[in-house]
């Protein structure tokens, strides 16, 4: 008879906690990533950078259905939404009138390559717990983050 591997829910309860902490703070990165490229599309008249932003948005909406996964899989309650992170984005979106976009897509290009190497991090961990569903799920997530960080980086000194 096989065993199950093991899952997320399974690790020891401190690293699970710590781990639960980890991915909220992701959840609320992909909240606030999700609403600058919302927000920056309409004052952008580069096609090429709406595309690129629209496309952006449109994986993150997948991307945040996956971080909601992996936490509901912990046994944590993700949050749907945050309204400090869409006000905040609409903000610095709103600083595209003044400073033109390329500071805005610069902050957007880093965040995203940051988050990548978050869920780098989480990936390994979890494999590291035998999580290895989770881990793949968590590197999916990185490659996706790192194809946004790319696609951005493209913009920041053409716009």
């Amino acid at each position: 008879m096989t065993t199950a591997p093991p899952s997320a829910a399974a690790l020891p309860e401190e690293a699970r906690q710590a781990l639960v902490r980890e991915l909220h703070l992701a959840l609320l990165s992909e909240v606030g990533a999700r609403s600058v490229c919302d927000h920056l599309r309409r004052r952008v008249r580069d096609a090429a950078l709406d595309a690129v932003l629209a496309r952006v948005n449109e994986e993150g909406a997948t991307v945040v259905e996956e971080v909601q996964g992996l936490l509901r899989t912990l046994g944590a309650a993700p949050r749907r939404t945050s309204l400090r992170r869409r006000v905040l984005a609409r903000l610095l979106a709103s600083s595209a009138r003044v400073l033109g976009p390329a500071p805005v897509v610069r902050i957007a290009q880093d965040a995203s390559a940051k988050v990548a190497r978050w869920y780098l991090q989480y990936a390994w961990f979890l494999a590291g717990h035998g999580a290895l569903e989770e881990a793949r799920t968590c590197q999916r997530l990185a490659a996706t983050k790192r194809l946004h960080a790319d696609s951005l980086a493209a913009f920041v000194h053409r716009v």
